[in-house]
């Protein structure tokens, strides 16, 4: 019979100096190195490539963006309006106008919310109106019906079944006590 070949073995080195246990990235680069693994993902591949030839022309171009931009940042920095002042005391007096600017503004929010509460509020209170008088309405029309029936059953002779039956009379339910109905404005 023919042997069968036997799986690689992978032989692990063990250092001296173990990293710490709570870093998992360093644990993990380590196993890496020690297995010898390297990633084939070509997007990885291709910006190693990439890193490793030089700047091209997108990274020159990307490099004098970023030096325009903090040029502009030093400019505005520069141009700080504090510095259009002469002495401390104008200093002073334009913070305050800005407090009390500032001040201002908080004040007319404030009322605008305000405002925006009670109207909030006074649309609660008329929908909850609208809805109880659409209820009310609903009662008193199925009560309408209701005498209308009620008129038309007492035309009709007295049977039996159409009364309530025995037990429910015993216990206290009466025609007055199923077919009243009760709403409240609250």
């Amino acid at each position: 019979m023919m042997e069968e070949p036997s799986a690689p073995q992978i032989v692990v080195e063990t250092q001296t100096v173990d990293p710490p246990a709570d870093d998992h990235l360093l644990n993990l680069k380590a196993l890496t190195e020690k297995l010898r693994l390297e990633t084939r993902r070509p997007s990885y591949l291709e910006w190693k490539a990439r890193l490793e030839s030089g700047p091209g022309p997108e990274q020159t171009q990307m490099e004098e963006n970023v030096e325009k931009v903090e040029a502009a940042a030093e400019n505005k920095l520069t141009s700080d309006p504090l510095k259009r002042f002469k002495n401390m005391e104008e200093v002073l007096s334009w913070i305050r106008r800005e407090l009390s600017d500032m001040r201002r503004q908080d004040q007319l929010l404030a009322r605008q919310l305000m405002r925006l509460r009670g109207d909030i509020s006074r649309l609660k209170v008329d929908q909850t109106c609208q809805l109880h008088r659409r209820m009310l309405n609903d009662a008193t029309f199925s009560l309408e019906e209701q005498d209308q029936l009620s008129e038309l059953l007492c035309e009709a002779p007295l049977e039996p079944g159409l009364g309530l039956s025995a037990p429910l009379r015993l216990i206290g339910v009466t025609k007055m006590n199923i077919n009243s109905r009760r709403f409240s404005l609250c």
